[in-house]
């Protein structure tokens, strides 16, 4: 995919305005090799080529006759709609690895019986050649039961990615309903009482007993 692209020669909250106005989308492109470069794209290119290369994936712009391979590397949308608003567009080399943010999606939670998913990381973060990047991370919950969880290092990436997260850190688990976790607590409690044991009673008698003996 290519799109078009022209730097903008004019910047600012009323350029920008403008240009939105007249269906363009700002953006900023820049990478090791690219100095950082205020630019304007057709905002429908834009969103027709992410909605066949994905939210992650590479295309490539013309910037004036230079042919840049990109990707979006941060975006911004309209409060109350998701419309785009500005882009930062990441431009590497053949065979660059760079930090890329992949989505972590799960599967198979219909399997779970009893309990749901909580899910703590919905991104991974690698360093990984773009154009071998996936579109997003799968993970299978499938037989997984209440207390399971699964780690960063549990996730399958590609063999070249190096993982920038820490591998320790809890991606998601298996949580108990709120009535499980009350039955749960109450039983132990229950437990608890009954293997307390009965305070002793001292009657009258035994006190006047011990008072004789004496």
């Amino acid at each position: 995919m290519k799109i078009s692209a022209q730097k903008r020669t004019q910047t600012g909250t009323s350029a920008s305005k403008k240009a939105r106005q007249e269906g363009y989308l700002p953006a900023v492109v820049y990478g090791s090799k690219v100095d950082s470069t205020p630019i304007l794209l057709k905002l429908k290119d834009v969103e027709d080529t992410l909605r066949e290369v994905g939210s992650n994936g590479v295309f490539e712009i013309d910037l004036d006759g230079d042919k840049l391979q990109v990707f979006v590397k941060d975006a911004v949308y309209e409060t109350f709609r998701p419309q785009l608003r500005h882009i930062d567009l990441l431009a590497f080399t053949s065979g660059e690895k760079v930090a890329m943010s992949i989505p972590v999606y799960v599967e198979g939670e219909e399997s779970i019986e009893v309990g749901y998913v909580s899910q703590s990381i919905s991104e991974i973060e690698m360093e990984i050649a773009p154009a071998k990047a996936p579109s997003e991370l799968t993970v299978d919950v499938k037989g997984m039961e209440i207390g399971d969880s699964l780690t960063v290092a549990d996730i399958d990436v590609p063999e070249d990615a190096e993982i920038l997260d820490e591998l320790e850190a809890t991606v998601l688990s298996i949580s108990a309903p709120d009535d499980v976790s009350d039955d749960l607590e109450q039983s132990d409690e229950g437990e608890t009482e009954a293997d307390m044991p009965e305070p002793e009673v001292i009657t009258e008698k035994e006190d006047e007993e011990e008072d004789s003996e004496e």
